[in-house]
């Protein structure tokens, strides 16, 4: 009898063994299919993620600074008429242009320090390219840092509205360097903003040397 029981409990084991140990192999072929993927996927959805990250940074410290300084076309330009009503000059405010340039300069550079360093948790799911699946599964951890340099310069154009009247735009434009620097991923991104300061109607007649002029400070 006991010979018998013996007999009868060898094929569950194996069933159990079986079970197991294709268990371990499929863990282990999600583990080597997920880090095969990793090596591709993890460099360009840090550079995606630094990017969007950056630019948002940017965005939101430049367009705080251009509320809080609060200029409106006539702080900045002056628009100077002749006695027959065409303008003569238009005559910029030098100081507050330089005042705009270096306070979003310093207002980009202490936002995206403090953004220095960054999280990024990805599903495993995102690994397998499927959009439904995309969100599925446990998180893995990466980390990155954001450093860049910023340039910004003041560009006055003239642009036509109609019979004798011209819109004058003075816009910020800000150059970002960023770079982005993990265990996966360094590389380099560069964006220019732009940045509509003010603008003004100019009615009457402009001199060529205006009307055609791109003009930087």
């Amino acid at each position: 009898m006991l010979y018998n029981r013996r007999r009868k409990t060898k094929p569950i084991v194996k069933i159990i063994r079986r079970i197991i140990l294709s268990a371990v192999l499929l863990v282990l072929a999600v583990i080597v299919y997920c880090e095969i993927h990793l090596a591709d996927f993890r460099p360009e959805y840090i550079r995606i993620q630094a990017e969007i990250l950056s630019v948002n940074s940017v965005c939101d410290a430049a367009n705080t600074t251009l509320e809080k300084l609060g200029y409106n076309y006539s702080d900045i330009a002056k628009i100077v008429y002749s006695d027959s009503g065409n303008v003569q000059a238009i005559e910029t405010d030098s100081i507050k242009i330089n005042k705009i340039k270096s306070e979003i300069t310093k207002s980009v550079q202490k936002e995206i320090a403090k953004v220095y360093d960054n999280d990024v948790n990805i599903p495993i799911g995102a690994f397998t390219n499927i959009t439904v699946l995309s969100n599925w599964g446990p998180c893995i951890n990466m980390n990155f840092n954001l450093t860049g340099s910023f340039s910004s310069e003041i560009v006055s154009t003239f642009e036509q509205a109609g019979i004798n009247q011209t819109v004058h735009h003075i816009r910020l434009m800000l150059t970002s360097k960023i770079m982005t620097t993990s265990l996966d991923y360094s590389g380099n991104i560069t964006f220019t903003t732009d940045f509509e300061i003010a603008q003004s109607i100019i009615v009457g007649e402009i001199p060529n040397y205006y009307g055609s002029l791109y003009r930087t400070y």
